[in-house]
């Protein structure tokens, strides 16, 4: 009876170990490298990174970890004073099947995002590098005025599936970004918007930038997306 118990109680550890590492994927975590992308500048901006151009890893959120609005997001804060015209993503996979995500701008609420000032929709960014490479994604926008402090981010809807593509992580260099993820209910984390170094450890940033113009620059004709009624 007593190894029956033992038994039990290890295979209980075991599935809640599965279900845990299940909600969260990585990648790594060293000797990534990035490669550049086909469109260095969608918009005729300057681009805003905190990236130093090192990647040692990739996070991403799958099955549990992701749910509507943007549960699973990443972000990334920045400052500037005028418009912000294209977001950057720097990915990498291992072989899923690949499909898009929205990008995101916030305003800033006390240090982390928080009225959703602009969203596109459905951005491909496929295919993307595999893992040790990673691929730079240029994205435009359609202009966004800033003042001060804001985030940008992406938010990829694979709740029934896992990673199509990971976001870029400099794990070793200075800490010069604010590298946050949007943290589902019920999964074991803190929810809501945290630091990624209470899932996957410490973090100087995330590959995610943003590309900005002087307001008033006349914006480019595209299909780019509106913001959702509901976010406002």
């Amino acid at each position: 009876m007593r190894s029956l118990v033992l038994l039990l109680v290890l295979q209980c550890v075991i599935a809640g170990g599965v279900a845990a590492i299940q909600n969260q994927g990585t990648v790594g975590c060293d000797g990534g490298i990035t490669l550049p992308g086909p469109d260095s500048n969608p918009c005729g901006g300057t681009l805003l990174l905190n990236w130093d151009g090192s990647a040692e890893c990739g996070y991403g959120w799958q099955y549990g970890g992701v749910a509507p609005p943007y549960y699973g997001a990443f972000a990334e804060c920045f400052e500037f004073e005028g418009e912000l015209c294209g977001i950057e993503l720097i990915l990498t996979g291992i072989g899923y099947p690949c499909f898009g995500s929205d990008l995101y701008v916030w305003d800033d609420d006390g240090g982390i995002p928080g009225i959703v000032l602009s969203l596109t929709q459905d951005v491909d960014p496929c295919p993307v590098a595999t893992w040790p490479n990673l691929s730079t994604h240029d994205f435009a926008i359609e202009h966004v005025p800033v003042s001060g402090s804001f985030w940008v981010g992406f938010w990829t809807d694979n709740s029934n599936s896992p990673c199509p593509y990971f976001i870029g992580a400099d794990c070793y260099g200075p800490e010069t970004g604010c590298p946050l993820t949007n943290i589902a209910p019920g999964i074991g984390y803190p929810t809501g918007w945290q630091n990624t170094s209470i899932v996957w450890g410490p973090t100087a940033c995330l590959g995610i930038g943003a590309w900005c113009v002087e307001e008033g620059t006349p914006a480019r004709e595209a299909s780019w997306g509106t913001i959702k009624a509901d976010f406002r």
